[in-house]
């Protein structure tokens, strides 16, 4: 535990939420807000297309099945969306309400008809027995606040011989040191709100905390030369996370927190649990799973072949066949090595019988 977190949970009663509650519901796009196949239609005009296709047919062929799909934790109805053009149905769900709404109005805006989205839990699905031939997850999983009772659901609502396919952070690869810390401070309802959030290796896990302070003067003026990230961010007014390093370590750190301690107002704050290779698939056994494949997302394979062909000039000869490509590059999920990478791509099937 770092010194911020230690120092929040000495001085404040903590108002523990889930993630949804403190970060999903406050966010305007979880997703970046022109993400093809969830904002807008794929289209082989962009780069980043090509690889996102691939990635979700990299679902499809670990799947091994076109029947009915659940997607766990869809967020802005990412894998759901994608997925629904290939699938009999697909069912998105996630604990953010703000999230299945705009999950619905993406559905809407690209008129798929075979995807619906509700408000749910991961760890406690609302579906019967063995009602679904397979069960996808992106980056869903640990933001559960019970990860492991989440795969119990999801063997539970499989039928036999289905698959749990699932991406999941991997700190270990992700994280360049033990730690990474970052911050946020920003005006909001007459209060200003400072955001902290911390991932650590060991043991894998991360926190975020939402400090309200009561407005003053000082206070304002040390808000507005909080630095801007050029780029998404949560809301429209919102300066987005910056690296707790350097002059914003020095001038929003630990020192910061103390000078206006006294105008602290409110904590909420989430803690979750992260896997290791190891420990995901300890934990999937224990879930019943019999056959478990953790290898790396074919993002890897994908990015470098094609930004590759388009160097080359390429990548526009092959526009007329943009999913087909993008489908034959996805079979070879089975052969990205785990190792190195910040993300896991998991295949867990469910024995037949």
């Amino acid at each position: 535990m770092r010194p911020i977190e230690e120092w929040i949970r000495g001085n404040f009663r903590v108002e523990w939420v889930d993630s949804a509650a403190l970060r999903y519901d406050e966010m305007e796009h979880q997703a970046p807000p022109d993400l093809g196949g969830v904002y807008r239609p794929y289209t082989p005009e962009r780069i980043d297309d090509w690889i996102d296709l691939s990635l979700v047919m990299a679902y499809l062929s670990a799947l091994g099945t076109t029947g009915r799909i659940l997607d766990i934790g869809t967020g802005d109805g990412w894998p759901a969306l994608p997925l629904a053009p290939y699938v009999e149905q697909v069912i998105g769900i996630d604990r953010s309400r703000k999230r299945i709404e705009t999950a619905e109005a993406n559905r809407a805006r690209l008129r798929i008809e075979n995807a619906t989205f509700r408000v749910a839990s991961g760890d406690d699905l609302p579906f019967p027995d063995k009602s679904f031939a397979g069960v996808v997850a992106g980056t869903a999983i640990e933001q559960i606040p019970d990860p492991a009772a989440c795969l119990r659901e999801a063997y539970r609502v499989l039928e036999p011989g289905g698959a749990l396919v699932a991406t999941v952070e991997h700190l270990d690869g992700e994280l360049a040191g033990p730690y990474a810390e970052e911050v946020e401070l920003f005006p909001e309802g007459g209060r200003f709100l400072y955001r902290y959030a911390v991932k650590e290796r060991r043991p894998p896990r991360e926190a975020e905390y939402l400090i309200a302070f009561d407005s003053s003067p000082e206070m304002a003026e040390i808000a507005a030369n909080f630095p801007r990230r050029p780029g998404f961010t949560r809301r429209e007014e919102e300066p987005g996370m910056q690296p707790l390093a350097g002059t914003i370590a020095e001038t929003f750190g630990l020192p910061f927190l103390e000078r206006f301690r006294g105008a602290v107002a409110a904590v909420r704050g989430f803690e979750l649990r992260h896997f290791t290779a190891g420990s995901l698939r300890e934990a999937l056994d224990a879930a019943g799973f019999a056959r478990v494949k953790i290898r790396g997302p074919i993002t890897r394979i994908a990015s470098r072949f094609f930004i590759a062909l388009h160097e080359e000039g390429l990548l526009a000869m092959l526009t007329p066949r943009f999913a087909k490509i993008c489908r034959a590059l996805a079979q070879a999920w089975d052969e990205v090595p785990p190792e190195g990478g910040s993300l896991l791509f998991v295949q867990a099937r469910k024995e037949t019988t």
